[in-house]
């Protein structure tokens, strides 16, 4: 799919064009939960470039290797900051980063700030207007280019530069993509502006409860920013129990009560006296997944359980289990009183009193826990997005012990004759089965008892 630059809105509905013409103010004040957002190596410090010197490539931005750091002499930022220069080797350039952990619907505030070029081998004429590049969220469907001009420079290899650049906009997607684009020509050779100081904030967008956790989002994958098919991610975390770490978003997680549901029978009461009914309940709460529900969606459901990961993947399972042990307080991952439990079955001894013409019937309430999270492995740049939906450990069930009148299906039933099997018809003469007595003894006195007196 095409993916094309597209220009958000600044609130009161003015273009993003006018925010980034404002320069040097700093951004509005946020809201009250606003939070930081993470942008990767957003000072350009990965990789450490000589002082008054360059070197290729910067960690977390795309593409790979095409792009240069200035050193913090080069750079000449009042914080000591390295930059990324928008243009080298006689080519402008694009840098791409995603905001991690930012969610569809979320409001975020990028800032950063910029110079025009420090390179000695700029000419007057380049620096002492400004530089230009684009600015933009990348998203589906065509938007203008806004773009930017740094302040000008009286004197070539001097910087000039302007902080608190910003702009806002409403995420599109999970972990949004926002990119810095060169608009100088190709012919500048390798002077272009500058970046660095890349900043984002963001008022992180509210949590959707009411997704069923039988269907639950599907999991996302990247290898660097790029999309990554998820089962690639899954089969790498597999590899062995430490090859990926899972690291909860506290932000999307959360615990609740499930739908409540009868469990076992209803007994009916269509006698005269109150009866008790002894009976032992057996509730199993199941776990869920988008990982497992992915897979089953594509039509290569995991084996050998199609609805447990931890006898799936087994490896996969226990990284979710040690990054939820680390959220709930406990770094060292070891004995907790709170541990990620993937199913549960509990056996309850009942004892219900049920009164004449009431049912009874046993209804629980399941504690449920929504765990979000990412799985990463520095090794090969891969990131997993992925869902559970467990037990809760930490919140207790609900159970209802429930009786009530009858409905008028069940009086009919009350009701209704006894059903019973035939009776012969005796009427016919004596029963030949019948096993005839033997005659009294001769000279034996005999009296007969009449039955009606």
């Amino acid at each position: 799919m095409l993916m094309r630059r597209q220009l958000p809105y600044a609130a009161g509905s003015v273009l993003l064009t006018a925010a980034l013409a404002l320069t040097a103010a700093p951004p509005a004040a946020q809201a009250a939960d606003t939070v930081e957002a993470t942008v990767p190596n957003g000072t350009f410090a990965d990789p450490v470039a000589p002082d008054n010197g360059t070197q290729a490539g910067h960690a977390g931005w795309s593409p790979d290797g095409n792009g240069v750091v200035f050193g913090k002499g080069l750079a000449q930022h009042p914080q000591g900051y390295q930059a990324a220069s928008l243009n080298w080797n006689g080519a402008p350039l694009t840098m791409r980063t995603r905001l991690w952990g930012v969610k569809k619907g979320s409001t975020v505030t990028l800032t950063w700030d910029d110079s025009p070029s420090t390179y000695r081998g700029c000419t007057p004429e380049q620096v002492e207007d400004g530089q230009t590049y684009n600015v933009s969220l990348i998203t589906d469907g065509p938007a203008p280019d806004p773009q930017v001009t740094t302040k000008g420079s009286d004197t070539v290899g001097t910087a000039n530069w302007t902080t608190g650049r910003a702009f806002s906009f409403t995420a599109t997607e999970d972990n949004p993509m926002v990119s810095f684009d060169s608009a100088e020509p190709a012919g500048s050779m390798s002077c272009g502006p500058l970046i660095t100081n890349v900043q984002a904030k963001q008022t992180p967008a509210p949590v959707d409860q009411k997704i069923r956790k039988e269907q639950l989002p599907p999991p996302k994958a990247y290898r660097g920013n790029d999309p990554l098919e998820p089962g690639v991610a899954v089969d790498d975390c597999e590899g062995s129990p430490t090859t990926c770490t899972f690291t909860v978003d506290k932000r999307y997680s959360y615990q609740y009560y499930g739908q409540t549901r009868i469990v076992g029978e209803v007994y009916l009461n269509c006698t005269r006296n109150a009866i008790t009914d002894d009976r032992k309940l057996e509730v199993t709460e199941p776990p869920y997944d988008n990982l497992t529900q992915y897979y089953a969606l594509k039509g290569a459901p995991l084996l050998p359980s199609r609805s447990e990961l931890a006898k799936s993947r087994p490896n996969v399972a226990s990284q979710v289990e040690a990054g939820f042990s680390v959220a709930g307080g406990n770094a060292a991952a070891v004995s907790t009183s709170n541990p990620l439990t993937w199913t549960r079955t509990t056996n309850k001894p009942l004892n219900p009193v049920i009164q004449p013409g009431e049912v009874s019937w046993i209804e629980v309430q399941p504690a449920r826990e929504r765990v979000t999270g990412s799985f990463t492995n520095s090794r090969n740049n891969y990131r997993l997005d992925a869902t559970f939906d467990v037990p809760a450990t930490s919140l207790p069930d609900r159970y209802y012990q429930r009786t009530g009148p009858l409905t008028e299906v069940e009086l009919q039933r009350c009701g209704a004759n006894r059903p019973t099997a035939g009776t012969p018809d005796n009427t016919a003469g004596p029963d030949k089965r019948l096993t005839p007595l033997d005659a009294p003894p001769q000279g034996l006195a005999t009296r007969a008892v009449p039955l009606v007196p």
